[in-house]
């Protein structure tokens, strides 16, 4: 029994590789759009909020990129505070009504020809209730997000992830301030 030898042409089983590292070669030129759901509805639910509480979380290819949960967060705060959207404590989120909570997760994920694959998301969660039952409340319910995805380079990931990381955190505090600075010249 020798080696056995694939009867398809050598370019059919390259195919696919060739495909995903044009599409990863792409990906670091073509910008990717964002997605959020920032909306008059969605700022409303911003409206009043004494503050936020920031939480990070990075999956391990992040932090093999050399992104931790704990410097995101420090990062995160930083730049809130910078654009003076009032920052909580645990406790004191906890004792605010809705528990407002900011959550930043990173993802990577390796891909091909020295790529990496990432995604970041930012999300405001408080507890809700239900208008047609207030019986049937939510502990922890999206009530405002930003997300992105892109493709960096393995060296550049850090970069990366901090450039999509602060847009994401300038579109929140955008809608933060414009929906509070309504809700004070209204008094």
């Amino acid at each position: 029994m020798g080696a056995r030898v694939s009867e398809e042409p050598l370019k059919m089983r390259w195919a696919p590789v060739a495909c995903a590292a044009a599409v990863a070669a792409a990906a670091l030129v073509i910008p990717t759009a964002a997605s959020s759901q920032d909306t008059e509805w969605n700022r409303y639910t911003l409206e009043g909020l004494e503050g936020v509480y920031v939480r990070a979380e990075a999956n391990l290819g992040c932090e093999g990129a050399g992104v931790s949960a704990d410097a995101v967060r420090t990062e995160a705060e930083a730049a809130l505070e910078v654009a003076e959207v009032p920052l909580l404590s645990e406790r004191e989120m906890l004792a605010s009504p809705g528990l407002p909570e900011l959550r930043i997760t990173l993802e990577c994920g390796g891909g091909v020809a020295g790529v990496v694959a990432y995604a970041v998301s930012v999300r405001v969660q408080q507890a809700t209730q239900m208008i047609r039952d207030t019986q049937i409340t939510l502990s922890e319910a999206v009530t405002w997000w930003s997300s992105g995805v892109g493709v960096s380079e393995a060296g550049s990931t850090a970069e990366a992830l901090s450039a999509a990381l602060n847009e994401r955190l300038a579109e929140f505090a955008e809608a933060f301030a414009a929906i509070n600075a309504e809700d004070e010249g209204s008094g």
